[in-house]
């Protein structure tokens, strides 16, 4: 069951427990991979924000724009770099959190090949509210999995799994630079043409486990550092507490309908 395409896990160097815990679960679906170690935001020099960043962008928005926030983003964008300097035709990108069905992964080559020139699809997405895919867009991928455009790309959110062709690389890591967006901006990134079309997979073949991103996504604060050492300790009951929450954050974020345009 091997793939042709290149797997990339974005991953803190540091991060063995959860390293382990995906390399099993990747190796007994059969999926090759190779990691990506990830930037850590708050290890970034001054002189490396400067070069990287919009500086005026992230003191109007510091919450979204966090050190955190940027790393991530700075992972998605040395990985676009490393797919053109390979050369590589496509690729497909997961975070350290994710858990793969195995039933799709004979057709991770079938989505990538099915891509335009420009094109990225997602193999997981959440939404504020229900995403709206729009049903005359569809593209059969293998019984029950199928593409479609989102109605409204502003919509989808997460950089948990997806694949992406090489021209979207290279037009998408210009866009970037200076970093003034996070990485799931996709909407953001779609109107100052940073890629030409954007494509959900449904249902979704990737999920993500319960478990708090090791690159502290959002937040510096306290409330922040709080929810961090609550996690790192599994304190109880508020460990539990944040599992509870999370887990139905998560499952409200996961809703889709099929409408026509």
């Amino acid at each position: 069951m091997a793939n042709d395409i290149t797997v990339f896990i974005v991953s803190l160097k540091n991060s063995t427990d959860r390293r382990a815990q995906l390399a099993k679960h990747l190796e007994h679906i059969g999926l090759k991979f190779e990691w990506f170690d990830a930037t850590y935001g708050k290890s970034l020099t001054d002189e490396e924000m400067a070069q990287y960043c919009d500086l005026e962008a992230i003191k109007e928005n510091p919450v979204w724009l966090s050190r955190s926030a940027i790393g991530c983003a700075l992972s998605h964008y040395f990985i676009y770099k490393e797919v053109i300097r390979r050369n590589l035709p496509y690729a497909l990108i997961l975070e350290d959190d994710i858990v793969f069905e195995k039933d799709f992964i004979p057709y991770i080559d079938t989505v990538a090949k099915q891509l335009q020139k420009n094109e990225i699809a997602a193999l997981y997405y959440q939404s504020w509210d229900p995403i709206r895919l729009i049903g005359s867009t569809v593209v059969d991928i293998h019984k029950p999995y199928k593409s479609y455009i989102p109605q409204d790309i502003y919509q989808p959110i997460s950089t948990a799994g997806y694949i992406i062709t090489k021209d979207a690389c290279k037009t998408f890591s210009e866009a970037m630079i200076p970093l003034r967006r996070t990485a799931d901006s996709w909407g953001q990134y779609k109107q100052i043409g940073a890629f030409e079309n954007f494509r959900c997979v449904y249902p979704r073949p990737v999920d993500t486990v319960d478990a708090k991103s090791t690159i502290e996504y959002i937040g510096d604060n306290w409330k922040s550092r709080l929810m961090q050492w609550v996690d790192k300790n599994k304190i109880f009951p508020l460990y539990q507490i944040l599992r509870k929450k999370r887990n139905l954050n998560r499952q409200s974020m996961m809703k889709a309908e099929i409408i026509d345009k």
